[in-house]
């Protein structure tokens, strides 16, 4: 597994790191940093076929267009907006994003409500919340919008 946070979040990196293990039970280390994001690696790497990417819509569309994802999973923690993801040519992958308001963009909410240190989406509380569950896919079907 892969989890990538934008630059401009760099200051929810260990609260981040804190929700992962949380959530599918996986602690994480920086393994590189590109111009627009700080790569996280699971430990082991290899045990969930799943790229995260968190950021502006437009630095995560500037990241798959440039980038190779081996990954066969995406859930990108970003506004649809303008952007419309599902039109790009990720060609074998599956794209998540979270639930979207009327104007395709993400509603934050204060994470300190709930007991997180950054604001995040109702997707990623409810992905959150399903932890008992270990079917990945499923808990990603039920918290995210799949494309």
């Amino acid at each position: 597994m892969r989890y990538l946070l934008q630059k401009a979040f760099y200051n929810e990196l260990s609260a981040r790191q804190r929700y992962i293990y949380r959530a599918v039970s996986l602690w994480t280390i920086t393994s590189s940093c590109s111009s627009d994001f700080i790569h996280l690696i699971s430990i082991p790497s290899n045990c969930l076929d799943v790229l995260f990417i968190v950021g502006h819509n437009i630095a995560v569309k500037k990241y798959f267009e440039t980038s190779s994802i081996p990954e066969k999973t995406i859930v990108a923690i970003t506004c649809d907006g303008s952007i419309h993801f599902s039109k790009l040519s990720l060609p074998k992958k599956t794209i998540y994003l979270p639930h979207q308001n009327e104007n395709n963009y993400v509603d934050l909410i204060d994470g300190k409500l709930y007991g997180f240190d950054f604001d995040l989406t109702k997707s990623e509380i409810q992905f959150y919340n399903s932890r008992n569950n270990t079917d990945i896919l499923q808990r990603l079907n039920t918290s995210f919008k799949k494309l």
